[in-house]
């Protein structure tokens, strides 16, 4: 189960349900991955692992919230349905972070599961 603070964190940067609105019950969910996390993989060593830090959501180049993964690399974040850009917040351990955005969809529907891999620059 995931911290409280995820849920509370992106109700509050969407700006939570107005009086006439329905809460959100659409959304991101699954797993950060970071790798290579070696110089040289191969089958019995994996070349990705679960990324714990933090990152910004952001809607036509407009921030609109924000999630921490847990140590197993796993999340989930309110977000209405759309398209949105998830990158590493700058102090996250990457090369130049910010500039790893990657796109995600959430369906019109429940939470959309998706696994999102960022570059460690390790070579």
């Amino acid at each position: 189960m995931l911290p409280l603070m995820v849920f509370f964190t992106s109700l509050l940067a969407l700006g939570g349900c107005a009086n006439d609105e329905a809460p959100l019950d659409t959304g991101l969910t699954g797993v950060v991955l970071r790798g290579p996390t070696a110089p040289v993989c191969d089958i019995v060593e994996p070349c990705e692992a679960p990324f714990a830090a933090t990152f910004v959501v952001s809607r036509s180049g407009r921030r609109v919230g924000d999630f921490r993964t847990a140590g197993d690399g796993r999340f989930e974040v309110l977000l209405a349905p759309g398209s949105y850009r998830v990158t590493p917040a700058a102090d996250a351990p990457l090369l130049d972070p910010t500039s790893q955005g990657t796109d995600v969809v959430v369906g019109p529907a429940g939470l959309t599961t998706d696994t999102l891999h960022f570059d460690t620059g390790i070579r």
